[in-house]
């Protein structure tokens, strides 16, 4: 057998090797990027259609959870919801939510907080959105 032979095919196949670790890298890595993306895209388009379907009322935070996770630095709480809005009776919904530490004061037990909610489905807790000021 010639020994030139078996080089050059495991070149060959060391080559292939390494474009295809490559393109598997560039996939991961495009993918890793595009899809906190495409989620942070999802959730502004479920705001906005919340701030132009939605029906302003107000809420009654009647209990508060530190979940223990925290978003940028910002902690991610558990609430129950007391809901008012138009001619509905009140409800109560139980909502997680982000809340940024700037405006966590504004989401103590008893306080009262204006809400948007989509009055397609009032009592689902995706389409209660709070209007933190």
């Amino acid at each position: 057998m010639n020994p030139n032979f078996l080089f050059g095919s495991s070149m060959i196949l060391t080559v292939v090797l390494v474009v295809i670790s490559l393109l598997c890298t560039f996939v991961i890595v495009a993918a890793s990027i595009a899809v906190p993306f495409i989620l942070m895209r999802n959730n502004q388009k479920r705001a906005q259609e919340l701030m132009s379907v939605g029906t302003q009322g107000e809420a009654t935070v009647l209990a508060l959870q530190d979940t223990g996770m925290f978003i940028n630095n910002n902690p991610r709480v558990s609430m129950l919801l007391e809901i008012r809005v138009g001619n509905l009776a009140p409800y109560q919904v139980q909502k997680v939510a982000t809340i940024p530490m700037i405006r966590l004061s504004q989401i103590q037990v008893g306080a009262v907080v204006p809400v948007m909610v989509d009055m397609s489905n009032p009592t689902h807790p995706d389409k209660v959105g709070l209007l933190l000021r």
